[in-house]
């Protein structure tokens, strides 16, 4: 485990956190620069390169892990944030605290949604606003919250599949904008890019794991291989049901939805998947944080995951500009998005080593914590 203590924050940060932001966040701009830029190629039924195939923006295995790391790692932060709380008007004011926060980027997500549709915001916003009510929950609860959430999530999609054999496609449960407020609870609890019903799952994963940080060095083992062992296990299955469930047959092509691993058909094992391959990653990208807490590849990755949130905004409107308003770029498949995505990367970590010897925090999380505490 390494700590970094900031003085310009007045806050003591996990490394290994911010380094997790500084990944997935190269992930979660590939995968936003390929689907915007070459959506109908991301769709196309044409075949792929393997590296096609691993960053196709709504199937690829790249498609899941780094928002589901965003939203685990952001569980964490929640779970450490009420570490120390051990009265209640400690807790009354971290509830309004993760209230404020929540608020903010849920609103902010939703004016951000409008220029780029899909967005995990307004999801993290709910996201806190949803930890506000349970981060001081029994782990025995939060787990039964977080199973609750990963079986409705793939009950109403083996619902939605089995109407559409009787011709009902349940439209109503995809609604195209979210402009009243039952569009918006469906989107934001069961429908669109990261609904809380199976997400809230991840969430939760988060604040347990964070719930047990301090002692991560002593269980680092026993969770990378549980992780694996889930992986392979909802991988197995899934392969197994498939085999046997092979037919054209309502029940069949019923059983190969709901033992499903992509992404957008929110299945149990898809979940369970996720998860297995989220907490392998930060277990091990942990232990190299400790190990090589001094190196200054950690200490860049560091600083720029304490800014993710200005960089996320930032990459959305250089695409706009770049490729909407300028026309610079245009779509010829992963290359083009790749590079671009890398060109901004790394532009973005350069800045915010720049900015954060100069100004400490990022723009945009000066203003969340002024909002938000």
């Amino acid at each position: 485990m390494s700590l970094d203590s900031s003085t310009r924050e007045n806050d003591v940060r996990i490394v290994s956190l911010d380094v997790m932001r500084t990944i997935a966040l190269f992930g979660i701009i590939v995968l936003n620069y390929h689907g915007y830029l070459n959506f109908s190629g991301a769709l196309s039924t044409s075949k792929q390169s393997i590296f096609e195939r691993w960053w196709h923006p709504f199937n690829g295995v790249l498609a899941n892990p780094f928002p589901v790391g965003f939203v685990m790692v952001a569980g964490m932060g929640v779970s450490l944030m009420t570490s120390s709380t051990n009265t209640q008007q400690a807790i009354t004011e971290t509830r309004w605290r993760l209230a404020r926060r929540g608020l903010f980027l849920f609103t902010l997500g939703y004016c951000i949604n409008w220029v780029w549709p899909g967005t995990i915001l307004p999801y993290y916003g709910a996201f806190f606003l949803t930890a506000s009510v349970i981060a001081f929950w029994s782990k025995q609860k939060l787990i039964l919250l977080g199973i609750f959430s990963m079986m409705v999530a793939a009950v109403v999609e083996w619902w939605r599949f089995a109407q559409t054999f009787n011709g009902n496609f349940t439209t109503w449960l995809s609604p195209v904008e979210a402009n009243s407020p039952r569009n918006l609870l469906i989107r934001i609890f069961i429908d669109y890019t990261h609904p809380l019903f199976p997400w809230l799952a991840f969430f939760i994963t988060g604040i347990l794991l964070g719930r047990n940080y301090l002692t991560l060095r002593i269980i680092r083992l026993k969770l990378l291989v549980t992780s694996v062992s889930a992986v392979g296990f909802s991988y197995f299955a899934n392969s197994v049901i498939r085999s046997i469930a092979d037919s054209s047959t309502q029940s069949d092509q019923s059983w190969r939805k709901l033992v499903s691993t992509r992404p957008f058909d929110r299945g149990i094992l898809y979940v369970a998947s996720a998860i297995g391959v989220v907490v392998a990653v930060f277990v091990i990208l942990d232990f190299l944080c400790e190990r090589y807490k001094n190196s200054q590849v950690i200490e860049t990755a560091r600083i720029t995951g304490q800014m993710t949130l200005t960089i996320y905004l930032a990459h959305i409107f250089i695409y706009n500009t770049v490729v909407n308003k300028l026309k610079l770029v245009t779509p010829t498949g992963l290359d083009t998005a790749m590079i671009m995505s890398i060109a901004v990367y790394v532009s973005s970590i350069i800045w915010a080593n720049w900015w954060h010897k100069r100004f400490g925090q990022g723009p945009t999380e000066r203003v969340y914590r002024r909002f938000g505490g």
